[in-house]
């Protein structure tokens, strides 16, 4: 089986914030990734076997069952695919996480967490099992970006505002 890649860009206002909402599954061409460090953040709701991170400064490769977050890294790091993969996710704008995480995203510079520290166990837990119900990629990543909406809140500090140039 070759790799499905699904993408689209989310409505407003998840579009200041989020280049694309993503579906991936089947055999990857690559069984691992060296990715560089990257102004942008990660989220991944892993829907198939188990994938592989070591981030940042980590000497050992930690599994991720139900999905990460990854925020801006630092250093590169390493990302292995199992055999099958099956997973909905987001590649953020600079600084577009933020809205989504229950603490400040420089607390997971370089160290990519999972989804369950994230979001909690239950919560991670009924969205995957939505996830895995839903009726194709188009509504899984409906799903993800209702999700989204409802967790997204203001950021305080720094007064940024995200805007795509025109």
């Amino acid at each position: 089986m070759a790799v499905e890649y699904v993408s689209r860009v989310p409505r407003p206002p998840l579009d200041g914030l989020i280049d694309d909402l993503y579906y991936l599954e089947g055999t990857p061409p690559y069984a691992r990734l060296m990715l560089p460090p990257a102004p942008t953040a990660l989220l991944i709701v892993n829907l198939g076997a188990p994938f592989r991170i070591r981030g940042g400064a980590d000497l050992e490769t930690a599994e991720y069952a139900d999905g990460c977050v990854v925020t801006m890294p630092t250093r590169a790091w390493d990302f292995g695919y199992p055999r099958q993969t099956r997973s909905v996710g987001v590649h953020f704008k600079p600084w577009g996480l933020a809205p989504f995480l229950p603490m400040p995203a420089a607390e997971l510079c370089d160290r990519p967490v999972t989804l369950e520290q994230v979001w909690g166990r239950s919560a991670v837990a009924e969205l995957r099992e939505r996830l895995a119900l839903a009726d194709g990629p188009g509504e899984m990543l409906t799903l993800l970006e209702e999700e989204l909406l409802r967790r997204q809140r203001e950021t305080t500090g720094l007064g940024l505002s995200v805007m795509r140039a025109a």
